[in-house]
């Protein structure tokens, strides 16, 4: 094993909120002993983004120091719905949405972590809950208090709307913790919106008489659109799965007081250079230099530099001349004549049919060059058909 990182290291510093505890963690890291790093991950939808993978790239620093990542795919606490963040109930998915969901997870999550033996590790928590009786099931949730659980923020706005908790909502936090004693969680690294989550996971652990893990917390970070985290939902994401060109373009929608923020979070740049940009911002220099900078930063750390100057130069030959660019995606889709929002749908162009319409409505939209009109029910599609959103998304129909 590499020597283990201090607390004043950039693994436990940048990007990270809070530390619970700083002593624990101290003399774990003090201790030599190979730490098993949690990091859950359900599966309520298929795709990743750089929020995500904050956490991700911690915890392959802590693999390059010998550290085990343990990733807990939840498939089953998937069917119940963590309640956070949300006002109502999720939908439940069905068995075979969670499994492609699973598929497309892991192969994100390899994309980043190191995946040998030795520093990985990968459980379903179906293992451990697809087999518990009752009355084991009953004597877990003995270890917390309904008086623990209801003092959540989310439950106490539901009860205050008159709104509905379902029971297995209620008990999501005990089963999300129960994951840290079944795989003997040392450490675990989340969204700071997981605390009290893993807060619940120390209890048990402690109760069970293991050692309490170690809580780092992530800062989160608004969407691009500086609302909301991101969300593929809400379209104001940067998906791991997008492709440099997609990468690049997203990251130029970024606010221009989101800048310095995303840098620190996204990306491996320096923090010197991270603060020799931030200067020149306070000076009123032109943010769009900065912007690219992020931009290019943050395509290279996920697909090498040469990926990311092409990327660059696209951007520029379409964003500065208008031009096409010399490579786009392929879609498959049925041709003929279609209704323009089911295009923008298949083609995945807009996330949502809602999104679609939006689109289309803010004249951003275009089919061989010309310009959809909002309430257009009719676009003829056949192979060779170009589609383009706004400045810089293009796609050609096979």
């Amino acid at each position: 094993m590499r020597q283990n990182p201090t607390l004043d290291s950039e693994i436990f510093t940048r990007a990270v909120e809070d530390i619970i505890t700083r002593d624990e963690l101290k003399k774990l890291l003090e201790s030599k002993k190979k730490l098993r790093v949690k990091l859950g991950i359900d599966a309520t939808a298929s795709e990743l983004h750089v929020g995500h993978a904050v956490s991700l790239w911690k915890v392959r620093a802590l693999q390059e120091h010998g550290h085990k990542a343990v990733i807990v795919l939840g498939d089953f606490t998937t069917q119940i719905g963590d309640p956070t963040g949300r006002s109502k109930s999720r939908p439940v998915l069905p068995k075979k949405t969670i499994e492609a969901n699973i598929k497309a997870i892991k192969k994100q999550v390899e994309q980043i972590l190191l995946h040998g033996k030795a520093v990985y590790e990968v459980r379903r928590n179906s293992e451990w809950y697809g087999k518990m009786k009752a009355e084991d099931l009953l004597r877990l949730t003995s270890l917390i208090t309904h008086a623990r659980l209801i003092e959540r923020d989310m439950f106490q706005e539901r009860i205050k709307k008159g709104e509905d908790i379902s029971v297995p909502e209620f008990l999501y936090p005990v089963l999300q913790g129960y994951d840290s004693v079944a795989i003997k969680s040392n450490l675990t690294i989340i969204g700071s919106d997981q605390l009290f989550n893993e807060h619940v996971g120390r209890k048990i652990q402690e109760k069970m008489r293991q050692l309490p893990q170690a809580i780092v917390t992530i800062k989160l970070l608004p969407g691009l659109d500086g609302g909301e985290k991101m969300s593929k939902s809400l379209g104001n994401y940067i998906g791991l799965d997008d492709s440099p060109q997609d990468k690049f373009g997203k990251a130029m929608r970024t606010l221009d007081s989101l800048i310095i923020p995303y840098l620190k979070v996204y990306t491996d740049v320096p923090m010197e250079k991270v603060q020799e940009i931030e200067r020149k911002l306070a000076m009123m220099e032109n943010p769009m230099e900065a912007k690219l900078f992020f931009a290019e930063a943050l395509v290279s750390r996920y697909h090498g530099i040469q990926a990311a100057r092409h990327a660059l130069e696209q951007f520029l030959k379409v964003f500065s001349k208008g031009e096409i660019p010399d490579a786009m995606p392929f879609v498959t889709m049925r041709h003929g004549v279609r209704d323009p929002v089911e295009v923008l749908l298949e083609s995945g162009l807009a996330p949502s049919k809602s999104e679609a319409r939006r689109l289309i409505k803010q004249g951003g939209v275009s089919i061989d060059n010309k310009i959809i009109i909002e309430g257009e029910r009719g676009v003829v599609i056949s192979q060779g058909t170009l589609i383009r959103v706004g400045k810089r998304r293009f796609v050609r129909v096979r």
